[in-house]
């Protein structure tokens, strides 16, 4: 024969079991379940822009970070970017400024007004007021660049101008690849380069 005692023993200890077990549950429904009016599948959209237009969608503050595999570090920053496509692989940014740091110790940094990043082909096109600066001693301007996001090579699309320590000069084209030993990198002026020679003091 069972005792009392023993049976309320064994509800309370039963209890202690069930009742924490039954409080998590409840818990775990108040996250899943998702509140009265409010879509789940909401996401956030930058200020002054309207959720129901999709084409408008922003993503604000974006940052891309990738090593190539030489070691160079090339770092993307934007004010804000709209997918396209309805996709993250290519996106349009606007307020872009890029910086390219070499294992040869080096910078390249550039900024533009807005860019089209493609994820797929690892390439960034660079549009309106293209600013270029060397660690080297050059300062350029340019309307269009386009640059790989896997590896250092970048080009003009249009006629640059800018100054360096050989003084000021205009060319149809720049180019920024590794010399062929595959170490240091090169700006090659190309397209009727026109130089106006003024040398810094020493």
């Amino acid at each position: 024969m069972v005792r009392r005692g023993d049976t309320y023993s064994s509800v309370i200890a039963w209890l202690k079991i069930l009742l924490p077990l039954v409080a998590l549950m409840l818990l775990s429904t108040l996250f899943l379940l998702p509140r009265q009016g409010e879509p789940v599948n909401r996401l956030p959209y930058a200020e002054g822009v309207d959720p129901g237009d999709a084409t408008r969608e922003q993503i604000v503050a974006p940052h891309y970070a990738g090593t190539t595999a030489k070691g160079d570090q090339l770092t993307l920053t934007a004010n804000s970017a709209e997918p396209l496509d309805g996709t993250l692989a290519r996106v349009r940014a606007h307020g872009l400024d890029a910086r390219l740091d070499m294992v040869d110790g080096s910078q390249i940094t550039l900024s533009a007004d807005q860019a089209l990043v493609d994820d797929g082909e690892k390439s960034a096109d660079l549009e309106g007021r293209v600013h270029i600066v060397s660690s080297t001693g050059y300062v350029m301007d340019t309307e269009r660049m386009l640059t790989a996001l896997d590896r250092i090579d970048a080009e003009t699309l249009a006629p640059v101008s800018g100054s360096g320590p050989a003084g000021t000069f205009t060319a149809g084209k720049l180019t920024i690849r590794p010399e062929e030993n595959g170490q240091d990198v090169q700006l090659l002026f190309t397209g009727g380069v026109n130089l106006i020679y003024d040398p810094q003091d020493p």
